[in-house]
């Protein structure tokens, strides 16, 4: 038996053909055909087998190659089911293919489509920055890690905390040095340099005044494409002293965009209480959104070089280790790579022509260790594509008068790249595909609806008469602004329960918080007090980070919510002015031509909002400096007069945590009414947006009405709407044909 599975990654369609017929369509498939492969892909064979109930049948897939190799994975579990590829264009000319469309969408004859703001709007699509956030505890070798992805020294590493700031390295090819912009609190620029060295960085990191560095230069080894590429180093958990720097790690991790993250663990010193708060934030962002939200989160395994075979330490036991004990956090199947990052980086300093320092010269003589020995090729271990593997491995085999080469690969630095460009491939480029082409595909069909109906006037009496009376009565609705007025009310009225967002971070935030005064029991001596009080700082201080995030999260979905609802009702008012029935008006859909525009609620929300939208939410409900377990000292101490021993009484500090409810409390409710300002903001752009494009309406009804009425030199108009017709359809297609999959002829592989 044979079945076919045509998987479309930019318009997340799939086909499933069993003996020609399409099951997505006619079974309980069918629930999977709009949604993303990596989602489901877990169930796609079980789900066959219980189909066809059989397991033994060929099994040919259409489709890009990352999405071939997570389907070959799944089938290997099924040793009866032969798996076969028909391979298709790669995404690499599609960005240039769009890029032609919109020069040729400015030079076009339709004048509606040579508006700035649709390239803009294009542009903004192609542009948008995709982050790699790299985090991790004190001492893991994060800026070591980074500095090899780059070939050279740039973040500050030495053994102890160096990263004080969030750095952003935004990927620019064309460029030979770094530029680093040092930007203070208020978002102002502090101080620029044009050729930043790691001095300049490690003098940024001591300076209070700077809270963000912006760095610009290549990242070489990231296949970024079209993609605008940002690295963005992060401090630790624990060692920023700076909230809003760790509560930008823990947005990245909740983000529902799924940028990638780029976990380094220090193999050596596993189980610090630093990673635990971390790690069940990680846990949750991996528990919803399938295969792509296992595959975002990249855990590097970094001095693995530590282990030596002689004594009998072995990777695979350390990589285990690793597991076990992410896995003991709830992060199931974890991505390990193990890798040896200072060595990595030495090898591409000498590769770069960097002088090395004389311990940097030591290192490197000791790549013996990874050519020498087949248990340190670490990229053996890396959870990576075959495909990917075996490049890799030619490289090796291809170079192996080299000794650098293939001792880099054995690093395991160029398997964590070869992930990272995997998942770019699989995902983020061809997101942004889709999204640069539906930025201007409705205004392009609202242009093809306008053109039909002005060549239906042109070639047709009786619709056209039809159509002029149609115009008039839209016409006369406009001007009497009844509905508009009646649609503007509505917009006014429409509430939202702030509980309706609010209510489960509400819930999570106090179940945690009354856990902690379970820990605050009897008299102890003042040594352990001290030690449980400061565990209590760091949960509060972990409890805050997440209680920000969570509800800058909710202000968004809050308003995106509502936004989408504005749309609905907005639609709802076009349809109560254009819904007039016509027997003699054959076109379906005609009152799309007269409809400025479709409102996009990703545009809408970017122009009503300002940068400070989210930062003003932080503000509002972060308190991370909040000094309140100090208190203890003067007024808990009891002094014992016989043994002159010190003891606190911590059932009585209880008390001071009604303080810390309170301040939750408040910044909760501070979240709730920064909302429901923002959302009566969000109202008054919306209904502005409104009367603007109800004036464009009504040019274009009264353009149409005019045509309808004064249609003289019909031929010649006919002549000239038929050519741009040609040219639309063309461009349709062309631009349609952007986002299908084309068959590369005569490529099968297995």
């Amino acid at each position: 038996m044979k079945v076919t599975m045509k998987y479309n990654p930019y318009k997340v369609e799939t086909q499933i053909l069993l003996e020609d017929e399409n099951i997505m369509e006619s079974t309980k498939f069918s629930a999977k055909k709009n949604e993303r492969l990596q989602v489901w892909i877990e169930k796609l064979f079980p789900m066959l087998v219980d189909e066809i109930n059989d397991d033994i049948f060929d099994f040919e897939f259409m489709g890009t190659i990352p999405d071939f190799e997570d389907i070959q994975l799944y089938a290997s579990k099924y040793p009866n089911v032969t798996v076969t590829h028909i391979q298709v264009e790669e995404v690499d000319d599609k960005f240039s293919r769009l890029e032609e469309l919109v020069k040729k969408m400015k030079e076009g004859p339709f004048e509606q489509l040579r508006d700035d703001r649709i390239e803009a709007n294009f542009q903004k699509a192609l542009n948008s920055e995709f982050e790699i956030a790299v985090i991790a505890t004190m001492s893991s070798g994060k800026s070591t890690l980074i500095n090899a992805i780059l070939g050279k020294e740039l973040m500050p590493s030495k053994n102890e905390a160096c990263t004080a700031k969030v750095s952003r390295i935004k990927n620019n090819p064309n460029i030979e040095n770094y530029s680093a912009i040092a930007i203070d609190k208020d978002g102002e620029e502090f101080k620029t340099i044009k050729n930043a060295t790691v001095e300049d960085f490690a003098e940024f990191n001591d300076d209070p005044k700077i809270h963000l560095i912006e760095i610009e230069g290549h990242i070489p080894k990231i296949k970024s494409g079209k993609m605008n590429l940002v690295l963005v180093d992060t401090p630790g958990p624990n060692n920023s002293m700076d909230a809003s720097h760790r509560q930008h790690t823990l947005s990245v991790i909740k983000s529902d965009d799924k940028p990638m993250v780029l976990y380094v663990l220090n193999a050596t010193q596993l189980r610090t209480d630093d990673d635990l708060a971390l790690l069940n934030t990680v846990a949750e962002a991996m528990g919803v959104g399938g295969k792509q939200s296992k595959d975002r989160f990249i855990f590097a395994m970094n001095k693995a070089d530590a282990f030596d075979p002689e004594k009998g330490e072995s990777i695979e036991g350390a990589i285990e280790n690793v597991r076990e004990y992410l896995e003991q956090q709830n992060i199931e199947n974890p991505n390990i790579y193990p890798l040896s990052s200072q060595v990595a980086k030495v090898i591409r300093k000498k590769q770069n022509n960097i002088k090395l320092t004389r311990s940097e010269n030591g290192t490197l003589n000791g790549i013996d260790l990874f050519i020498e020995e087949p248990s340190m090729h670490l990229n053996q271990y890396a959870p990576i594509s075959p495909s990917l593997k075996r490049t890799i491995e030619e490289d090796i085999l291809a170079n192996n008068d080299n000794e650098y080469i293939p001792a880099l690969h054995y690093t395991g630095i160029t398997s964590v790249e070869a992930a990272i460009n995997e998942y770019l491939e699989k995902y983020a480029v061809t997101s942004k595909i889709t999204n640069a082409v539906n930025t201007f595909q409705r205004i392009i069909e609202q242009e093809d609806m306008q053109n039909n109906i002005e060549r239906t006037i042109l070639e047709d009496s009786n619709q056209r008469e039809e159509i002029k009376k149609i115009m008039e009565s839209i016409t006369t609705e406009l001007e009497k602004g009844d509905k508009a007025a009646e649609f503007k009310k509505k917009i006014k009225n429409m509430d939202v329960s702030m509980n309706q967002f609010f209510s489960e971070v509400n819930k999570k935030t106090f179940k945690r918080l009354a856990e902690i005064p379970n820990k605050l029991r009897g008299k102890v001596k003042k040594y352990e007090a001290e030690r449980i009080l400061f565990n209590i700082q760091t949960d509060v201080m972990h409890l805050q980070d997440q209680l920000v995030t969570d509800l800058e999260k909710n202000i968004s979905t809050t308003l995106r919510s509502k936004a989408e609802s504005y749309v609905t009702e907005y639609q709802t008012y076009i349809n109560g002015i254009t819904s007039f029935e016509s027997k003699s008006i054959k076109l379906s859909n005609w009152n799309k031509a007269i409809i400025s525009t479709d409102i996009n609620v990703n545009n809408l929300l970017e122009n009503y909002s300002n940068t400070e939208q989210v930062v003003v939410g932080t503000k509002t409900v972060a308190n991370p400096d909040r000094k309140w377990f100090t208190f203890w000292r003067s007024k808990y101490v009891e002094r014992d007069i016989y043994e002159d021993v010190e003891y606190v009484d911590l059932t009585a500090i209880k008390d001071e945590l009604f303080t810390i409810e309170e301040t939750v409390d408040k910044n909760i409710k501070d979240a709730m009414e920064f909302t429901e300002k923002e959302l009566l903001k969000l109202k008054k752009f919306f209904i502005s947006e409104i009367e603007r494009l109800e004036k464009i309406m009504k040019k274009r009804v009264n353009d149409i009405k005019d045509l309808a009425e004064k249609s003289n030199n019909i031929e010649e108009q006919l002549k000239i709407h038929l050519e741009k017709r040609s040219w639309l359809e063309k461009f349709i297609s062309e631009l349609d044909d952007v986002l299908e999959l084309k068959e590369k002829a005569g490529v099968l592989s297995e």
